[in-house]
């Protein structure tokens, strides 16, 4: 699959690179919740044997699992997270609070909660730096020294339409006028208990 003409440049093209499509996250997903073992992953996920072996095979070659051998005869293998692997936790806490938020259904599969208090979780992405919740519309991406033409024109088209990017018009239903609402404002909001990946100590 070909993500960019510059992958080697681009983090989020390197980063598709290696984690490849959905059966790759689902896997991870897994992996997250305990499975280990071949098995357990095809009855999680109802995947056929020929392309979990494919996928197990290229996450380990792109160092997200390491296989780990539990039995000589027949030998068979586990795979377990490595630290590459576990670096993508707030990847898929993020994609669950998306799912919840703008695919939300009325039944209740599975819930985010601390593992000690039991409180629920709300996933926030951190500003390292600042120490602060971090919303689309405080990041720009600028060209760095090495960026092809197309990446600059890219960056260029991103500063020129600034905030626009992660805002939407929404009508007032009382009043019939129309204002500019961010989708993402709530991102903001510091809950009571939380997962962030990258909190500040």
């Amino acid at each position: 699959m070909k993500v960019s003409d510059e992958p080697d440049l681009c983090p989020i093209a390197r980063a598709l690179a290696c984690v490849g499509d959905s059966w790759t996250l689902l896997i991870l997903r897994d992996a997250f919740q305990g499975a280990t073992r071949f098995d357990q992953f095809q009855r999680g996920l109802g995947i056929a044997s020929n392309m979990l072996t494919r996928r197990l095979e290229r996450m380990v070659d792109n160092g997200l699992l390491e296989k780990q051998r539990y039995q000589t005869r027949p030998p068979r293998f586990e795979y377990r997270l490595t630290d590459k692997g576990r670096g993508l936790a707030p990847v898929l806490l993020t994609l669950y609070a998306w799912g919840e938020h703008h695919l939300p259904i009325d039944a209740r599969g599975i819930e985010l909660v601390h593992r000690d208090s039991g409180e629920p979780i709300v996933p926030v992405i951190y500003d390292r730096h600042r120490g602060t919740p971090l919303v689309p519309r405080d990041v720009a991406m600028v060209a760095g020294p090495d960026a092809t033409p197309a990446m600059r024109q890219r960056a260029e088209r991103a500063r020129a339409q600034g905030e626009a990017l992660f805002t939407s018009p929404t009508q007032d239903t009382a009043t019939g006028e129309t204002a500019v609402a961010d989708p993402l404002a709530e991102a903001a909001v510091t809950p009571s208990a939380e997962i962030t990946g990258q909190r500040p100590q």
